[in-house]
């Protein structure tokens, strides 16, 4: 089994302001994270947790450097990374003051191997 980490983000009223999926984002350190709790869905186990907007941020600038690290620095991952930090930076960057909370979803799938 393989997992995968998704962060979306909401305004305050409740709107959904991005949805991303950041490779680079280490679902290993985030299922360790105290604050995720675990779901077992159709026989597959998840982690989730509800943050603040300064608790995301805090997570984005944890995992930031490491967008550009090892096999991420590869110029084909960097094509699908670039557009990701984009909205994260739009989003989750010290300036931004539309966000009110994120989700952070890690979620396990059938990787075939």
């Amino acid at each position: 089994m393989a997992f995968s980490v998704r962060v979306t983000g909401y305004a305050p009223a409740g709107d959904q302001l991005f949805d991303v999926e950041p490779p680079w984002w280490n679902q290993a350190e985030l299922r360790q994270d105290p604050r995720m709790r675990t779901t077992v869905s159709d026989g597959y186990l998840d982690y989730d947790a509800e943050l603040s907007a300064q608790e995301a941020r805090d997570l984005y600038e944890h995992f930031r450097p490491r967008a550009a690290l090892g096999a991420f620095a590869d110029e084909a991952w960097q094509e699908l990374i670039q557009p990701m930090l984009r909205q994260l930076d739009a989003h989750l960057g010290r300036e931004h003051g539309h966000l009110s909370h994120c989700r952070i979803h890690v979620y396990e799938w059938e990787s075939g191997l």
